[in-house]
């Protein structure tokens, strides 16, 4: 059973227990003003020489009695019945009864005549025995008491009810709907719709919270599903080229004849193996760097610890003259800059910022290091003098396998990790990366690590 049923179900008993309720309240208040009505004729009744007596005053002095509202008869032992006392307000009343009908303990009877419909009557026999008096009383005030009560139940009822309809309106249109659209939104994902999204609930509430956490969830998750996609399909395709030049290679040298090789043969052998083991290194800078971007997506990845960056950076501009000694390497550093940083995870990092300047510029291209302190974050940056990247390529470069063009490079090409590595350190680190590159200008590589 759905919420919205189990909510219109709760409310519907609720309604029938307070129409029951209203009911009972009106049938014990109506009793209760009977009761007093019976217990006044039921004193009266024991002294019914009195009453008739009493009955016989003067109009003035019976309205300052208790006689005031009450009706006295003789009913004689053929049927007929006598008025001897009437209420002041219904002078023409006369209760209907039987002839000799005798009525011991009071009870509703209709009338015959007067404003009032119904009474409460008792009959007393007289001493002569040979009729007996007659007392009533209208029921005019306890059915008129009664049904006021019954229309303000009534009245407040509506009144009740219809607030609580708004209030199921309302909870409905701000909650229940948009869960239910929600819930047609997931099952239409799990169908296959990937362009489903839950529709916008209303603001400010929580359906609207939870509605735009799912868009962001779906949003997130069809991107990473996408990433993911594309992931296995470049790393395919990166693997399948040595791997097709490994197995080629393996082939032709299962399928030489045996026996001695010539040094021609030999020559060729010796080539062969070179490049197998080229290509099995390169698979394996490969599969190093995906389990790299793989470890910096794990929460405890870094080993943070306060770091001086200035030296790090010397040691790494040292090593880059040494790789290349043709280049000019320039640092511009502060004398300090500390911060709290994975120091292995940060050489790496600033180590393929510089190969990836060296590959990718004409020998001889100067390269120049800087570091710079900011508020909460320091910044390192590899520039160089090279042709520069063009526009259309910069949206990519920080995208897994991503190459621009290998003419630019000046040797083979990276296997198109070395970027996206980078990026995945800064944001391990509370950072980004950025490049700055055009045409003829060269191209400076920004990576920020929050301090």
């Amino acid at each position: 059973m759905t919420l919205r049923r189990r909510l219109v179900v709760a409310v519907s008993v609720l309604a029938v227990l307070a129409v029951f309720a209203g009911l009972a309240v009106v049938l014990i208040q109506r009793a209760f003003l009977v009761g007093r009505l019976d217990a006044e004729i039921s004193a009266l009744a024991r002294s019914p020489r009195a009453v008739l007596l009493a009955s016989q005053r003067a109009p003035d002095a019976l309205a300052a009695t208790a006689l005031g509202e009450v009706y006295v008869g003789r009913l004689t032992a053929d049927g007929r019945l006598t008025t001897v006392l009437a209420p002041e307000n219904d002078p023409a009343l006369v209760p209907a009864l039987a002839p000799g009908e005798t009525i011991p303990t009071p009870q509703g009877r209709v009338t015959e005549s007067g404003v009032a419909r119904r009474v409460r009557v008792v009959t007393v026999p007289l001493a002569n025995g040979r009729a007996q008096a007659v007392i009533a009383i209208p029921t005019t005030s306890a059915d008129v008491t009664t049904r006021r009560l019954a229309v303000t139940l009534l009245l407040t009822g509506l009144v009740v009810a219809g607030f609580v309809g708004l209030l199921l309106t309302w909870v409905d249109r701000l909650g229940l709907r948009p869960i239910a659209e929600m819930t047609a939104a997931a099952d239409a994902i799990t169908a296959g719709d990937t362009d489903a999204r839950v529709p916008p609930g209303p603001r400010g509430t929580e359906a609207a919270r939870l509605g735009e956490a799912l868009n962001t969830m779906i949003d997130t998750t069809t991107a990473t599903n996408e990433r993911m996609r594309r992931f296995v399909a470049d790393a395919s395709h990166e693997l399948r080229t040595p791997l097709t030049t490994v197995g080629g290679y393996a082939a032709l040298h299962a399928a030489r004849p045996p026996g001695p090789l010539d040094a021609a043969e030999r020559a060729e052998v010796d080539d062969a193996m070179r490049r197998i083991e080229d290509e099995a290194a390169r698979m394996r800078r490969l599969v190093d760097g995906l389990l790299d971007l793989t470890g910096l997506e794990s929460p405890d990845a870094l080993r943070r610890a306060p770091v001086d960056l200035v030296p790090l950076l010397r040691d790494v501009a040292s090593d880059l003259r040494v790789v290349a000694p043709e280049r000019e390497v320039t640092l511009d550093v502060p004398d300090s800059a500390v911060a709290t940083v994975d120091r292995d995870r940060v050489v790496q990092a600033v180590v393929a910022l510089t190969a990836n300047a060296v590959r990718h510029t004409p020998a001889g291209t100067p390269v120049e290091l800087r570091l710079a302190t900011l508020p909460g974050r320091v910044r390192v940056e590899v520039a160089d003098a090279g042709p520069g990247i063009p526009p259309e390529h910069l949206p990519h470069l920080l995208e897994r396998f991503y190459r621009v063009d290998r003419s630019r490079s000046s040797g083979s090409g990276g296997s198109g990790l070395g970027l996206a590595l980078v990026d995945a350190i800064a944001r391990a680190h509370g950072g980004r990366v950025g490049v700055d590159s055009g045409p003829g200008r060269g191209t400076v590589v920004t990576l920020d690590l929050s301090a």
